[in-house]
């Protein structure tokens, strides 16, 4: 990634990352790469194709380029910060790896920045994630966004009844709301009849929150009352807290069960194709590094948000800070200019250019915004967007920073 999208992308996760520490969450980086031992602990059943794995030399030890930060997370927790009491509230950005592509997962390296509350259970903590996922989109521009909310107790059982040969299948399907091909394929794995209806039911249970209560009235056994009863407590807390309108239900997505042990949420919004992130509660992660522990958190996909931003035709490049390019002149002369420009909290670099339109050149082919050209006793900005230029008989102050950068023509 070269300028200035590099520099663009780092602003929006630094700009999410803010959004976390301002609701507490402190963050803590972990490695990128782990013992294989560590990592699949905590994922448990995982599909392998994910993975990007080689040996270790210097223990022999097969390691891993991280799939996923939460099982490093839960391994800190159980380990460095047992001293501590709970809650964990803890944020972290960084690099997984993983070998399978979607339409939005262009490279194999993904930049992921979230945030893991432990030792809470019960809505509360799920609808704080939930709210700080949606502040944090707020935060840097986007505003038309859905948090999508699923309960994979729901479906649990019944995936139960589906082979695990079939089981994927049947869950990518289910998620797709494709009644007919979902009745065919648990026919072809032996599924009975009324596991088969169960199943089939959740294709229509999609939409606002009216859905819990059609559910309700679907859904008749003990567990998905209980359930049932999680989720609309979650959704009540969001609609307390003012987000009711960005909240849908769909109990028909159950692609995260394994992983997930309750209320669980998808973040979308057009542009990618793809979720600009992940969340959940997770109760069982923690005991599998010996530190039980309740928990929940969510995991933007950092280019994700940066395409739904420039699909909705929002751009972060403006908010970086003015790049202005000295040129010209003497090698005292640019230095004291470029530290004049620097206190007005530009990012300077100089050039000892032969002619103006040398300097030019260059500026544009580095996307600066601003050429500041000396000669002699004069010294004439330029700006590189739309080439208005004037000339400068001072120190620069906040007024020429305002015409470098938006075109103030006064």
């Amino acid at each position: 990634m070269l300028p200035p999208a590099s520099m663009t992308r780092t602003l929006l996760w630094q700009r999410l990352m803010e959004t976390f520490d301002l609701h507490g969450y402190q963050r803590v980086t972990t490695p990128p790469f782990e013992y294989a031992e560590v990592i699949e602990r905590g994922l448990g059943t995982v599909d392998r194709r994910d993975l990007v794995r080689f040996v270790e030399p210097d223990s022999g030890e097969v390691a891993l380029l991280r799939p996923d930060i939460t099982p490093q997370i839960a391994r800190i927790i159980a380990t460095r910060l047992q001293d501590r009491p709970p809650p964990w509230r803890l944020s972290y950005e960084g690099t997984v790896v993983r070998r399978r592509r979607g339409r939005a997962r262009r490279q194999h390296q993904v930049l992921q920045c979230g945030i893991e509350c432990v030792g809470l259970k019960g809505p509360e903590a799920d609808a704080e994630v939930i709210e700080v996922a949606v502040r944090a989109c707020e935060q840097v521009g986007l505003r038309d966004f859905l948090v999508e909310l699923a309960q994979v107790k729901i479906g649990a059982e019944v995936l139960d009844h589906v082979p695990d040969n079939a089981r994927a299948a049947v869950v990518d399907t289910l998620a797709a709301k494709d009644a007919t091909s979902l009745e065919r394929l648990l026919k072809e794995a032996g599924v009975i009849a009324g596991e088969r209806k169960r199943l089939g039911m959740l294709c229509d249970l999609y939409g606002d929150r009216t859905v819990i209560a059609d559910a309700r009235r679907r859904l008749r056994n003990a567990a998905a009352k209980r359930a049932l009863d999680e989720l609309e407590r979650v959704v009540d807390r969001l609609e307390t807290a003012g987000l009711g309108d960005r909240v849908g239900i769909d109990l028909s997505d159950l692609r995260r069960q394994s992983y997930y042990t309750g209320v669980s949420m998808t973040l979308l919004a057009e542009g990618p194709g793809e979720p600009l992130g992940l969340g959940g509660r997770y109760d069982h992660l923690l005991g599998r590094y010996d530190a039980p522990a309740p928990a929940t958190g969510f995991a933007f996909e950092v280019d994700n948000v940066l395409w739904a931003l420039t699909d909705a035709g929002i751009s972060l490049k403006g908010e970086l800070p003015l790049r202005v390019l000295v040129a010209g002149g003497t090698f005292a002369g640019r230095r004291k200019t470029a530290d004049s420009w620097r206190a007005e909290g530009a990012r300077v670099a100089t050039l000892p250019a032969k002619s103006v339109e040398d300097a030019k050149r260059y500026a544009r082919a580095w996307d600066y915004e601003l050429l500041v050209w000396q000669r002699g006793r004069t010294t004439r900005l330029t700006r590189l967007r739309d080439g208005r230029s004037r000339a400068l008989n001072a120190e620069p102050d906040s007024a020429v920073v305002s015409w470098a950068r938006v075109g103030n023509e006064s």
